[in-house]
């Protein structure tokens, strides 16, 4: 299914058409491609998944937004489910800031 929609967002028609065909022929349903777009995400999941895709340990972005271990969890979860991704796929899918151009002082965290 990740490959259909990798077809599909870079613009394979006749490969994200076969990956359709194929999952049909084996029973499967291809979920409702998710949009891959940073924008979709909350002010405060967009600087927990930043600090994430920089490497970052949970705890020291905790620690560094004032907030709980167990909140920035949360927020990546939800980043990783709007974005259709996991911790290793963040970096490719975030836009790139410049060293030291962090997001300090997010408000609301």
């Amino acid at each position: 299914m990740r490959g259909l929609e990798s077809a599909a967002l870079c613009g394979a028609d006749a490969l994200a058409a076969r990956a359709r065909e194929e999952l049909a022929a084996s029973g499967l349903r291809p979920l409702q491609l998710r949009a891959v777009d940073s924008d979709s995400l909350t002010s405060q999941e967009k600087a927990v998944a930043e600090r994430a895709a920089q490497g970052w340990e949970n705890r020291r972005i905790a620690e560094e937004l004032g907030t709980k271990e167990r909140t920035v969890e949360l927020l990546l979860s939800g980043a990783f489910r709007k974005l259709g991704t996991n911790r290793d796929g963040l970096a490719g899918l975030l836009p790139h800031q410049s060293r030291g151009s962090g997001v300090r002082g997010v408000p609301g965290l």
